[in-house]
């Protein structure tokens, strides 16, 4: 025959049937059938001795009811943890915790506490309780030793008409906040991101000021608590990581001499401009820049300080672009590439013209210059409405072999493509006069 074993105890069978009472409400059957069932266990092992009844199962509707209570309790204690935990924003953070906690214990006010650098200063409340003047009261009781003792023990710290009874210093935290408050430290897990805290605290408040926090409730709020430091925790270190990705990307993205765009993010915004435009039937303007005779003032002046004519050209450059949808990037060596999005040929001129304007402005030395006594520019234009059936790299090839056409006429100048060349219907004779000039391609073809 089958036996169970004694080292159980019943246990099992205990924990098992306390929860089929709670839910079922096995009541008063409960009790004729106990005796029943504990006879016919002994059977199979005459050693078994069945714990006492009351330690373990209700006999009263009270008894009963405070159970299930606490069962209701722990659901909604743990509805409010994975709530809290599906944050990652320290704002979403902050706004959860507040509201949860204000739910979970029906108080009247919340506020969160950061522990800064100076002084305890809010976070988030709800009803804004808080304000400039409560400020300094608050500052001095956190700070007495008594209550940073507490604090920094993690203790809770149940505020109301009786603690001030053993506790008089509570006395100057009712004084600006009458009620019934419990304020619970948070400390953050110990490592990179938190030395154990106190990080800052939750303060919940109710009207009544009869209100007396149960063990239980303090209980509750600690684990609560614990989690919102948790919560804390993972949401600085999301932000760090956050930030670290987008420093990575910068770093991906950026020429480190310049701070320009570099040639990969210059080929990413190209194409999506290109793709974007194509929907919209609108024009885009490419110009090719090239510093020139930049060997010969490497050589003359060595190359740091060739890098630092690349850099100051670059700050030129970016002053002249304006618009956030234009992107100024470094193509490669001593080139640049500016793209610029719904612009037509003559406005891509305009730009040039600016850029030509502003270098001889910065007037930066070239002794070995062939053209100029400071730093030139030579530039190629190219412009078109993108098509899906056109190829983006067609448009670069086009401002390329205008920046050639530019250096085979003596360099320092603004040559426009003849064939990638839109003017619109409002520029006026002048316009046209002076693109013609710079543009003898488009006068010879």
């Amino acid at each position: 025959m089958y036996r169970i074993s004694s080292s159980h105890k019943l246990t099992r069978l205990q924990a098992l049937f306390a929860w089929l009472k709670s839910s079922v409400c096995l009541e008063q059957r409960w009790s004729k059938s106990w005796g029943a069932f504990t006879t016919h266990i002994a059977q199979f092992n005459p050693n078994f001795e069945p714990a006492p009844r009351m330690a373990c199962f209700p006999d009263s509707e009270d008894d009963l009811g405070n159970l299930q209570q606490q069962l209701q309790n722990h659901i909604c204690l743990r509805e409010t943890i994975r709530r809290i935990r599906r944050r990652l924003a320290a704002n979403d953070v902050y706004q959860t915790v507040v509201h949860e906690l204000m739910d979970f214990f029906h108080a009247d006010w919340i506020f969160l506490l950061e522990n800064g650098p100076y002084c305890w200063q809010p976070v988030t409340q709800v009803l804004h309780l808080l304000s400039a003047d409560h400020s300094t009261v608050l500052n001095r009781y956190l700070e007495l030793d008594v209550v940073a003792t507490k604090l920094d023990q993690s203790c809770p710290i149940a505020i109301n008409q009786e603690s001030v009874q053993k506790v008089p210093v509570d006395q100057q935290w009712l004084s600006q906040f009458p009620g019934s408050w419990l304020l619970v430290p948070i400390h953050l897990p110990q490592g990179e991101l938190g030395d154990g805290g106190p990080w800052g605290l939750v303060a919940i408040g109710c009207k009544d000021q009869t209100n007396v926090w149960s063990l239980e409730q303090q209980d509750q709020a600690t684990i609560l608590v614990d989690e919102i430091a948790i919560a804390l925790d993972h949401s600085q270190r999301y932000e760090t990581l956050k930030q670290d990705n987008q420093d990575l990307r910068a770093l991906a993205l950026t020429d480190s001499l310049t701070g320009l765009a570099n040639r990969r993010q210059f080929d990413g915004y190209f194409d999506t401009e290109w793709q974007r435009l194509a929907r919209e039937k609108q024009p885009l303007t490419l110009i090719l820049c090239d510093i020139d005779y930049f060997k010969r003032y490497n050589d003359y002046y060595g190359h740091p300080t060739g890098d630092m004519c690349l850099a100051q050209v670059s700050q030129v450059l970016t002053r002249c672009i304006r618009r956030p949808a234009d992107l100024v990037a470094r193509y490669g060596g001593e080139e640049f590439a500016v793209v610029l999005p719904n612009t037509d040929t003559a406005g891509g001129h305009s730009v040039a013209q600016f850029i030509q304007k502003e270098l001889a402005t910065a007037a930066i030395p070239h002794a070995t210059s062939g053209v100029s006594d400071a730093v030139t520019l030579t530039m190629g234009i190219a412009t078109v409405i993108p098509e899906y059936h056109l190829d983006s790299h067609d448009l670069l090839q086009a401002a390329d072999l205008a920046l050639y056409h530019a250096k085979q006429q003596g360099r320092d100048r603004i040559y426009v493509h003849a064939h990638y060349c839109i003017r619109s219907d409002e520029d006026t004779d002048d316009d046209q006069t002076a693109l013609t000039q710079s543009d003898p391609m488009a006068a010879n073809e």
